[in-house]
């Protein structure tokens, strides 16, 4: 039978892959708008928008992977919530400070762009 441990991990690694790709079916529309009105070269956009899937990809990844499920096997249901839950944290702090690194570069290449093409 698999053990508990496992299945912390599985549900983990579904749902911060999950949320990832929620995040970016959110932001992808608007994103890609931007980026073909300010840059106006199809490829550019193609990059930018795939940059942003590959970083939170990678980063729900990290934040799966380097939780370890090492919980022994008559430990309560809580205890792998709690644990499910402090790596979703984690996964979430990266996410925003990536998003908002990410804001700075694509809002400076926006700005720079714009002034060019006008």
């Amino acid at each position: 039978m698999v053990s508990a441990n496992v299945w912390g991990f599985v549900t983990l690694f579904v749902l911060s892959v999950g949320i990832a790709m929620v995040v970016y079916a959110v932001v992808r529309r608007s994103l890609r708008s931007l980026l073909d009105e300010t840059i106006r070269v199809p490829s550019g956009t193609t990059f930018y928008s795939r940059i942003l899937f590959i970083g939170l990809l990678f980063l729900a990844l990290y934040s799966a992977i380097g939780t370890p499920f090492d919980l022994k096997e008559e430990a309560p249901f809580m205890e792998y919530v709690w644990k499910i839950a402090g790596a979703l944290s984690t996964a979430f702090a990266l996410w925003c400070l990536f998003l908002a690194a990410y804001l700075v570069v694509v809002t400076i290449l926006a700005a720079a762009l714009r002034r060019r093409n006008e």
